[in-house]
């Protein structure tokens, strides 16, 4: 759909994706090649949304998954256009990324403002319990004195008359000269300087002590004020939480008895008001007084047994299947596991201990395929280390199909040790090297790994949508370019570094890019580089060398060198005597000048 794509669009289809009916809003769609591609795309829509409507999957988040799908076929096939709709698709990513995380933090402020609303009255109840606990301590207290009064009595009775014999202990302050000082050997309590060292660092910890007592400490005084108010604060809210209580009952019975009168006065008034208010208040404090029960009862909910019992039986029938060799009914079962307690490693181990032929089915992959299956990011999300074992098993089994479906509809967690995964496996496998980017591409920008998600763009051939991706990004460093320019030295991607982007300054001068080209094995991409500028001419050559204020004189002397040694010596001769001919006062040509010599090197 080349420069026709969107205006060209068929008025059949338009209500086919939107439910509209009405007039034509778009032209009829002359070639026959887009109608096939309109179709198509429309086909795909309805086959995905009505496989996922008979399992049950079609949410909010798979419809997006599939229309994202299209808008990139789209984009493919729109090259005219696919700058744009590139950089459209990625807004809408990044703003619906934006916007869960926004619900996610919601979730965790609220969960967090729960808590700290309970903290106040779980210390009151804190407090009350402590003292309680300091009443019957007293109380035993007051017993064991008792008790050891008594003892003392039957001690005294029974004491022999003879004195008992003293032992003679020195003072405590009395220092022996003989012991050990501690934290020092014996040599080291020999040695005059290791004393005076060991003297020095004591001072400083009493120094240091006395600093903390007047910076870090406060005295107990402030403590016991700050419990007495304590104390005061929680009895003045006890007794605000009666009142308060008091009032909303004795609202609750008034606005009850004003109700009971408005809807007797409408009423035949066959009985009298007196017997009718009395039945009512009957019947509140009887709601009342079940209410009261429930809370008190409220512990004793047998649920929770019953939940025990309930996965402890769905625990052995999922051994005893997984013992009589019915190894897929047990990986189904443990893939639905209630509250997730069998998807996990310790039951992964257990398939991948089986040992089968080589014809059958492998029991590990039979437990990832049930595992992906009955997954969603939002329902039962697979951990990653799950994910990087599922990973490597299917493609060991070379289940290309199972890997695309899974990163594609998003059964897994993404992570940057998964798009390695899986861009190895591309590496070594030629046949699904393309493939293999695209996936690695998809996991990579999910987990905010810039310069891999940039650098399989870039091998995919998608420079332009590389570099829009780089400059828009506000993390993309110095680093990250240059581990661009060496992984992926291609014209294109060195033409759209090394000059102005959409009016933002080049990522990388010329000196800065041949020099980190001249550290790898694509130095030659450098030479072609500074050739097809100095073919321009020799003022080319001698603007860009001016006008690079990144790389010093100095680097460009070691680009000459270079340039000499690869048998490019007339340029390495231009480049030193340009170098050499400064004073160290260069005049800079204007934004414009260098802009129209870089265009002029690149056509």
């Amino acid at each position: 759909m080349e420069r026709r794509d969107i205006a060209h669009a068929s008025p059949g289809l338009v209500p086919s994706f939107h439910g509209l009916s009405g007039p034509p809003v778009l032209p009829p769609i002359t070639s026959a090649r887009d109608r096939k591609f309109l179709t198509s795309i429309e086909e795909y829509i309805k086959t995905e949304e009505e496989k996922l409507s008979s399992v049950g999957q079609l949410d909010e988040e798979q419809q997006y998954i599939i229309y994202g799908q299209v808008f990139d076929k789209v984009i493919e096939y729109c090259t005219d256009y696919k700058r744009l709709l590139t950089a459209i698709k990625q807004e809408y990513d990044e703003f619906i990324e934006a916007t869960k995380q926004g619900e996610v933090n919601a979730i965790h402020v609220h969960a967090r403002l729960k808590r700290l609303a309970s903290e106040p009255t779980t210390l009151m109840y804190y407090r009350k319990r402590a003292a309680e606990l300091e009443d019957r301590i007293n109380l035993i207290n007051k017993d064991s004195s008792k008790i050891e009064q008594e003892l003392r009595k039957l001690q005294e009775d029974k004491r022999v008359k003879t004195p008992p014999i003293e032992e003679t202990r020195p003072p405590e302050n009395e220092i022996n000269p003989t012991a050990l000082i501690p934290g020092m050997t014996i040599e080291d309590s020999l040695n005059m300087a290791a004393l005076i060292r060991y003297q020095q660092l004591l001072e400083d910890k009493k120094c240091a002590l006395k600093a903390d007592m007047t910076t870090k400490y406060v005295p107990i005084q402030r403590k016991q004020e700050l419990d007495v108010k304590l104390s005061i604060a929680l009895q003045e809210r006890e007794e605000v939480e009666l009142l308060n209580k008091t009032l909303l009952d004795s609202y609750r019975k008034k606005r009850i008895i004003a109700d009971t009168i408005s809807s007797w006065a409408k009423s035949d008034k066959s009985l009298p008001l007196y017997e009718t208010l009395v039945q009512v208040l009957a019947k509140e404090n009887v709601i009342k007084d079940d209410a009261a029960s429930t809370n008190v009862f409220e512990d004793l909910d047998p649920k929770k047994s019953q939940e025990a019992e309930a996965l402890l039986e769905y625990v052995e029938r999922f051994n005893e299947l997984f013992v009589n060799g019915q190894y897929k009914a047990a990986a189904v079962y443990a893939a639905h596991s209630p509250r997730g307690i069998l998807r996990n490693m310790e039951t992964m181990e257990r398939f991948r201990a089986v040992v089968v032929g080589k014809d059958d089915l492998s029991p590990l992959m039979m437990f990832f395929e049930a595992l992906m299956e009955s997954s969603s990011l939002a329902k039962h999300p697979v951990s990653g280390a799950i994910t990087l074992e599922a990973i490597r098993c299917a493609l060991s089994y070379d289940k290309m199909e199972l890997v695309v479906h899974w990163v594609t509809y998003q059964r897994i967690t993404f992570s940057e040790a998964l798009g390695d995964v899986i861009w190895d496996y591309g590496e070594s496998e030629p046949y699904h090297k393309v493939t293999c980017l695209a996936l690695a591409q998809l996991i990579y920008r999910k987990c905010s790994s810039l310069r891999k998600a940039a650098l399989s763009m870039c091998l995919q051939g998608q420079i332009q949508g590389a570099l829009d991706y780089t400059y828009q990004s506000k993390r993309f460093l110095l680093d990250d370019y240059l581990f661009l320019l060496k992984k992926c030295p291609t014209a294109e991607l060195i033409n759209g570094l090394t000059r102005e982007w959409n009016g933002k300054p080049a990522a990388l001068s010329v000196g800065q890019a041949v020099l980190s080209l001249l550290c790898t094995d694509h130095k030659e991409c450098g030479f072609q580089l500074l050739e097809s500028i100095y073919q321009c001419g020799e003022a080319a050559l001698e603007q860009v060398i001016l006008n690079d204020v990144v790389c010093t004189p100095e680097g460009w002397v070691e680009i000459a060198e270079e340039c000499s040694n690869n048998d490019y010596g007339q340029l390495s001769e231009k480049i030193k005597s340009i170098v050499i001919s400064q004073d160290g006062v260069v005049e800079i040509s204007s934004k414009d000048e260098d802009a129209k010599i870089m265009e002029h090197v690149y056509m």
